[in-house]
């Protein structure tokens, strides 16, 4: 597996626990990577699109635009 795949796989984790810490949350991708990961990763925002993405497919988080046109991902 290549460290870019494990990182993802990590991304994928955290996001869950996050989720699951906070069901009610909701935040866009430049968000979720700044306030739902570890700051010490400083995770590409590519990296945790991949992630919504992934989640997403498996119905396991929710895309929806907001009325300033935002794309906010939830559980």
């Amino acid at each position: 597996m290549q460290p870019q795949d494990e990182h993802l796989i990590e991304v994928v984790d955290a996001i869950l626990r996050y989720l699951h810490s906070h069901p009610d949350a909701a935040d866009t991708v430049e968000g979720i990577a700044k306030w739902w990961l570890p700051a010490e990763w400083c995770t590409d925002i590519r990296i945790v699109q991949s992630a919504l993405t992934r989640l997403e497919a498996q119905g396991l988080v929710h895309r929806r635009i907001n009325a300033d046109r935002h794309v906010l991902y939830s559980r």
